[in-house]
Parts: C-alpha cells; sequence; structure tokens
C-alpha cells in the first residue's frame, strides 16, 4: 500500500474544512466539507475502524494515554441491557454513547463513592 498524506485545514470563519489527500510525492486531492458533512465522515471512519479492530483483544487503559475532555455534555440513564447507558459529547467525534453492564456500573458507583469520600480541592478544578 502506498504511504498517503493528508492535510486538514479549517476555514477562517470555521464553517468549513479542506481535507486534502495523496499519495506521497503524487497529487493531492481537497476536498471542502461542511460541519455536517465532516460529521458523517468521522461517524463512517469510526465504523471503518471498528470493523479493522473487530476480534482483536481488546487492551487495557490502565497506564495508558488518553484524550481527555473536560466537562463533557453528559447523559445517563437506566438501560434495557440491565445496566446502563452513558452518553457524552465529544467535541472532536461528536455524541458517543455507551452501554454499560450492570456489574461494571457498580464498580463504577464503587470509585465514584470513593472519589466523592475525599476532601474537595480548593481550587475547584477536576482531579
Amino acid at each position: 500500500m502506498a504511504e498517503a498524506r493528508v492535510g486538514i485545514k479549517v476555514a477562517e470563519d470555521r464553517q468549513t474544512t479542506t481535507i486534502e489527500i495523496g499519495s506521497v510525492g503524487g497529487p493531492s486531492f481537497p476536498v471542502e466539507l461542511s460541519l455536517e458533512q465532516l460529521t458523517t465522515l468521522i461517524k463512517l471512519l469510526g465504523q471503518a475502524r471498528s470493523r479493522m479492530v473487530d476480534g482483536s483483544k481488546k487492551q487495557p487503559l490502565d497506564g495508558r494515554t488518553v484524550e481527555t475532555v473536560i466537562n463533557p455534555p453528559w447523559y445517563l440513564q437506566v438501560a434495557s441491557i440491565d445496566g446502563s447507558l452513558l452518553a457524552m459529547d465529544h467535541p472532536s467525534y461528536g455524541p458517543l454513547a455507551f452501554a454499560i453492564p450492570r456489574n461494571d456500573v457498580a464498580k463504577i458507583v464503587q470509585i465514584l463513592n470513593a472519589h466523592l469520600a475525599l476532601p474537595e480541592p480548593s481550587q475547584g478544578k477536576p482531579s
């Protein structure tokens, strides 16, 4: 497979994004996308990635560096899976939802209760 180069530029008015894709040393092909089109592309890329990792062993997150979003809009409800549905609006990926089984909900509640038992920080920033 040829090595690819990708360039992305957000317009000054932040209404569109131009993406250029091409092979290294070859011509690139610019495409201008609206926010809705970009969101659809991100969703389709995520679905493609999901198919690529399907069947792979899930790696634990402990000790890994992950992108952190401070204070995202979120929604939580009891789910029909005997667990909970947690949805968050990620600034890079848009709305994401997670169906969390009941036994994992119990672990999360235990950790959050331990967090709430700690003294409140004086700065008011998330820890």
